[in-house]
């Protein structure tokens, strides 16, 4: 599946680039529209097993900043179940015909009210479903965290936060990392490649401690609960991009 997207005022930062959230937020809807064109969404989950997709891990870099006027073309397929309790999607993104970045997610069908993971071979009509002739070979991995991480804000999850799970949605966890390197103060430079760790879910209420430690060209986020159980962890690395990206 392809869809164009054009930016709002609101996804652009103060650096006149794409947040990252925003542009996860459009991927992250790409994957729900593609999985509900295939018979394969989350009503359809609910209804043929008791389970809700979920995020667990996701990568994602890009060759240059997107700016403003750039109109967005992302195209989507996802591998089929295997023997794994995860399904990974890809993306491409263009803008206009130049592939400007890539992205892959694993999700994992979770039981709505033991969240237990439900193995997708299992759901017949997900095993049926089509398959891609060729897909991607990256498969996002296990971040290793840096020892020296220190904590740097604390962060409560608020309403604005949720998603149609009830947790913290996905896109959110950009943010907060994107807040804790204070992305504000890093002038001329771009987030090129990202890693996000799903650990546990959030939810309202739910106080998180956030923890960082830097190691160029990566940077570290780590989110914690008041026990100190990780929630997330995040690596982000950063490139200088040139002034002609933000005035073409």
């Amino acid at each position: 599946m392809t869809k164009i997207y054009d930016l709002d005022a609101s996804d652009i930062d103060c650096h006149g680039i794409c947040k990252l959230s925003a542009l996860l937020s459009r991927v992250q809807n790409l994957s729900t529209a593609h999985a509900n064109a295939l018979g394969v969404g989350g009503d359809r989950m609910i209804a043929a097993c008791g389970a809700v997709w979920m995020i667990v891990r996701q990568c994602l870099s890009l060759s240059r900043p997107i700016v403003y006027t750039d109109k967005l073309r992302i195209t989507t397929w996802h591998r089929g179940p295997d023997k794994t309790p995860t399904v990974l999607r890809d993306f491409d993104i263009f803008v206009d015909d130049e592939r400007v970045g890539e992205a892959v997610i694993s999700w994992v069908l979770a039981d709505i009210e033991s969240r237990r993971l439900v193995k997708p071979l299992s759901v017949q009509i997900l095993a049926d479903s089509p398959r891609p002739a060729k897909v991607k070979d990256i498969v996002p991995a296990k971040i290793k965290m840096p020892d020296g991480l220190t904590q740097v804000m604390s962060r409560t999850v608020n309403y604005s936060d949720t998603d149609i799970n009830g947790h913290m949605n996905n896109t959110k966890y950009a943010d907060i990392a994107c807040d804790a390197i204070r992305y504000d103060r890093l002038k001329n430079r771009f987030i090129s490649e990202v890693q996000l760790n799903y650990l546990h879910e959030s939810f309202p209420g739910d106080e998180i401690n956030v923890l960082c430690a830097q190691h160029e060209p990566a940077r570290y986020v780590r989110g914690t609960d008041s026990q100190g159980q990780p929630r997330f962890d995040v690596s982000l690395s950063l490139s200088d991009y040139r002034e002609r990206h933000l005035n073409p």
